[in-house]
């Protein structure tokens, strides 16, 4: 199944939330602003994600430079 997976990253926190094809929310959750913590947290959730959806803001471009292969 095919995950969507959207990114509200700050500071500390950044919240998560994985949603299906559907957009049914299938696992929300907030974990450390953390490159390895938030891709553990994605790959334990959503083994399958078809996209990444990122807040944009100050602290948004780290973050996105961590999600690119």
């Amino acid at each position: 199944m095919e995950h969507y997976v959207g990114l509200d990253v700050s500071l500390k926190l950044t919240a998560i939330c994985i949603v299906d094809r559907t957009g049914k929310i299938e696992r929300e959750g907030v974990v450390a602003s953390d490159p390895e913590t938030i891709a553990a947290f994605v790959k334990l959730h959503a083994p399958h994600v078809a996209r990444v959806g990122l807040e944009t803001g100050a602290t948004s471009e780290a973050a996105d430079q961590q999600e690119r292969p």
